[in-house]
């Protein structure tokens, strides 16, 4: 017997599950077995520090 398909009503449930747990979407991945995987976005790097002008060079 074939692996079933998850239907569109299972994938509405499980996001829903999941933000209402409170968490964001960052990914989805849905196995050749139906299971349904939900992932949370990577952290983003720090914003980088912007220079007001330009770059000074040690003096030797």
């Amino acid at each position: 017997m074939p692996a079933a398909k998850p239907s569109k009503t299972a994938i509405t449930r499980a996001i829903s599950a999941w933000k209402e747990s409170g968490l964001e979407v960052g990914g989805m991945e849905i196995a050749a077995d139906g299971t349904i995987r939900i992932t949370a976005p990577v952290d983003k790097s720090a914003p980088r520090e912007q220079r007001v002008g330009p770059k000074q060079w040690p003096n030797r």
